[in-house]
């Protein structure tokens, strides 16, 4: 079955297809503000003419404080960031020992004709270069740089 549209997965036919859109991209985001910006009026008129107006205002002060502390104690004890990554080889035997002994989680192999996609799962910082160390030296062949996907 054919399609009359294109898919937007794919990539456009020109670098410049992706700027005809922007205009209403921008549009959405201005009007976003606006609302904001006129709900924000409409709470604070009501809070300021209401009968507690100065204690709702103190309160909701103490509560982004109370926020902003526990967001600056907390960054330090957040849990690493994770990262997803596409590599494009061979899966050999040994593959999930190899990355397991590493702390790398195999998370699916989806087999091509030419080279397996392994997407794989780290907490730890780990760049294109280290992967690509490790699995070649473990004898894999790469057909491409490993990709981080998240």
């Amino acid at each position: 079955m054919e399609h009359s549209k294109p898919s937007p997965l794919r990539a456009p036919a020109h670098p410049g297809a992706r700027r005809t859109h922007r205009w209403r991209r921008d549009t959405v985001e201005l009007a976003a503000v606006f609302l904001s910006v006129t709900a924000a009026d409409l709470i604070a008129k009501i809070v300021v003419h209401g009968p507690d107006g100065p204690v709702v205002v103190a309160a909701s002060a103490l509560a982004l404080l109370a926020t902003a502390l526990l967001h600056s104690w907390w960054s330090p004890h957040a849990p690493p960031p994770v990262a997803l990554w596409r590599v494009r080889t061979t899966a050999l035997a040994h593959t999930r020992t190899t990355l397991a002994d590493h702390r790398i989680t195999l998370l699916s192999v989806h087999p091509h004709p030419t080279a397996d996609e392994l997407y794989l799962h780290t907490e730890h910082p780990v760049t294109p270069a280290v992967l690509t160390t490790l699995l070649t030296a473990t004898g894999h062949t790469l057909q491409d740089a490993p990709t981080r996907i998240a």
